[in-house]
C-alpha cells in the first residue's frame, strides 16, 4: 500500500517507483503495414526480474484492458520494432523495451499503488498505435473488411493461443477495463467481452451504453481522482 491519497500523486513520483515497458511490432499484411503495440508492463522496481524480456513470463496481479496504445513509444528513438508478416508469429515473450508512459497509465499505476500491486500488464482493444481516436476508428473500421485486418487485436479468433497467455493462462487475476464511451468501439468491445469472465470485471459502465467503460484519464482533473476513486471502491483488496 501506499500512505496518502494516490490522487495525490505526482507523475514524477509515481515513475521513480513503477518501470514502463512494452512490446513493438511492425506487422506487413501484403500491401498494408501496421504499428503495433501488443502489451503495455507496469511493474515496480521491486518486482522487477534479471532482464525486461523476462516480464512476458510472469503473470501479473493486474490486466487492464483499454483502447488502443495511443501516444505510446519506446524511450529509444532508434528503437527497430520486430517485423513479422503473421499474426500467428506474435511471440507473448517477446522483446520488452523501455516505453514513454502517458497520462492514462498513471491513472493505471495509481491503482496499483494503492492496491499494493507489483505488476499490471495493459492491453487494448485494438492495437494499432494511432493517437487521434477518430482515425483510429476510421482505421480499425477499414480494417475490418481486409481478410486478415482482424489481426490488430488480440481478441480476433487468430490470436486466441497468444492472448491465453497474455492474460495469465486463466489465472484469477482482476481485470480492469476502461476503453472510453465512443460507440465506434463497440464491435470491438463486444469481441473482447465475450472472452473475458465477466465476474472479473471492474469498470465504470457508462449509463444507457452497455459494452462501454469510462476512460480512466478523462480531461478534467476531478473527473480523473473521480475514476480513480470509483475503481478503489470496486477493486478487491490482495489477500497478504
Amino acid at each position: 500500500m501506499f500512505p496518502g491519497h494516490v490522487n495525490q500523486l505526482k507523475a514524477a513520483d509515481i515513475k521513480k517507483v513503477i518501470h514502463v515497458f512494452g512490446q513493438f511490432i511492425t506487422l506487413r499484411l501484403g500491401s498494408l503495414t501496421l504499428d503495433l503495440r501488443p502489451v503495455l508492463e507496469l511493474i515496480h522496481k521491486d518486482c522487477l526480474p534479471a532482464h525486461p524480456d523476462l516480464i512476458g513470463h510472469r503473470v501479473p496481479d493486474l490486466l487492464v484492458i483499454m483502447m488502443n496504445p495511443g501516444s505510446s513509444r519506446p524511450l529509444d528513438p532508434n528503437y527497430q520494432p520486430q517485423q513479422m508478416t503473421q499474426p500467428q508469429d506474435f511471440d507473448p515473450f517477446g522483446e520488452r523495451t523501455p516505453t514513454r508512459p502517458d497520462n492514462t497509465q498513471y491513472q493505471v499505476m495509481r491503482i496499483m499503488l494503492a492496491r499494493g500491486f507489483g505488476h499490471a500488464r495493459v492491453l487494448n482493444l485494438s492495437d494499432l498505435r494511432e493517437t487521434k481516436s477518430p482515425i483510429f476508428i476510421q482505421r480499425f473500421q477499414e480494417l475490418e473488411t481486409h481478410p486478415d485486418g482482424s489481426a490488430h487485436s488480440l481478441f480476433s479468433p487468430v490470436r486466441s493461443a497468444e492472448r491465453k497467455v497474455r492474460m495469465g493462462q486463466d489465472t484469477p487475476i482482476p481485470l480492469l477495463v476502461g476503453w472510453g464511451r465512443h460507440p465506434g468501439l463497440l464491435p470491438l468491445a463486444h469481441q473482447c467481452l465475450a472472452t473475458l469472465p465477466q465476474e472479473r470485471i471492474i469498470g465504470v459502465e457508462i449509463p444507457g451504453s452497455p459494452g462501454l467503460y469510462a476512460h480512466p484519464s478523462p480531461m478534467l482533473q476531478k473527473a480523473k481522482e473521480a475514476w480513480v476513486n470509483a475503481i478503489l471502491e470496486k477493486m478487491p483488496i490482495p489477500a497478504q
